[in-house]
């Protein structure tokens, strides 16, 4: 039950964190640029496309509280000695501990970031008038992507990483930076596909929903490039022989997720190569908009099997 549990407040944690780290990225990478290259009702469904990343965003922040707020319940029953009362366990745990500390902090970044993202639901739904000006919004995308980086501070501080012997400091970086990548690929890829996807088929928003993609493709190169060489550095840190991939649990679960995401890889890479120039036609956009679902699809398969990783004991 504890082990269920556990799995599930990981998964919950990571998969909000990926979706509100892809929302974010959408608003400042994919839609000022795709903005520029769209008009009439495709400039429409774009800001149809901004209101629904909003509210995506903020649940998404709200799936990362609860996520956050589970990890500590998990993490008491855990440390839960049943013969002292529970508040000493609850004062041992936050204020002297290590992982206290940093539950603590994210809590702070969590609630932070919804309260900031329930702000930026309010300011898009409002009149156009009433919105701030171009400058406030830059201060707002700086403000997410700042809370967004401490965010995955948070999460790399209460991983693995913290228990490296040697070069903790640059496996704290890795493991931050790799989550931060998994979010601006399979995140924003998600937002695309679901809130940023034009209502209707017309060809004025195919034409949107390639803008967004060529936008994205960038973006997604950067990101899994960083994905595979933070996750490669982690890999080799965690485990101290090749062999342990296939002799013990934690590599045996950490191969099924390098295999998987291989496979997420793969058809990122045939969406770049063969759907990129056909997606200003009705026929590419639905045969990219396919393969990319599947993407996302078996990118959530590789979340859950992190949230399994991240609470199995290393060899």
């Amino acid at each position: 039950m504890t082990w269920l549990l556990t799995t599930l407040q990981q998964f919950l944690l990571f998969s909000g964190a990926v979706l509100v780290t892809g929302c974010v990225a959408w608003r400042i990478f994919v839609a000022p640029h795709a903005d520029r290259g769209v008009h009439g009702p495709a400039a429409a469904a774009l800001q149809t496309a901004e209101h629904r990343v909003a509210r995506l965003a903020f649940a998404a922040a709200l799936v990362v509280v609860l996520g956050w707020g589970l990890r500590g319940v998990v993490q008491l029953l855990g440390f839960r000695d049943p013969f002292v009362p529970l508040r000493e366990d609850i004062e041992l745990l936050l204020f002297q501990t290590f992982w206290g500390t940093v539950w603590m902090a994210q809590g702070v970044v969590v609630v932070a970031l919804a309260a900031f993202l329930a702000m930026a639901l309010r300011s898009v739904t409002t009149s156009t008038l009433d919105r701030p000006p171009a400058s406030g919004r830059i201060a707002g995308r700086l403000t997410e992507a700042a809370l967004i980086m401490a965010l995955a501070a948070t999460l790399a501080g209460s991983g693995h990483a913290v228990g490296v012997d040697s070069g903790r400091a640059l496996a704290l970086v890795a493991d931050g930076l790799h989550a931060l990548a998994a979010g601006c690929w399979i995140g924003t890829l998600a937002v695309i596909l679901t809130a940023g996807r034009p209502v209707e088929a017309s060809e004025e928003t195919i034409t949107l929903f390639a803008a967004q993609l060529r936008r994205f493709s960038p973006l997604a190169l950067v990101s899994g490039a960083t994905l595979v060489s933070m996750g490669v550095a982690l890999s080799w840190t965690h485990l101290p022989e090749v062999a342990d991939l296939w002799r013990t649990t934690y590599g045996r679960v950490l191969a099924s997720k390098a295999g998987l995401a291989l496979v997420v890889f793969g058809l990122g890479f045939v969406n770049w190569r063969r759907g990129l120039p056909v997606l200003d036609t009705r026929q590419g956009a639905v045969e990219v908009r396919r393969r990319a679902a599947a993407e996302v699809a078996l990118a959530t398969g590789v979340l859950l099997l992190t949230a399994i990783l991240v609470h199995s004991p290393k060899p």
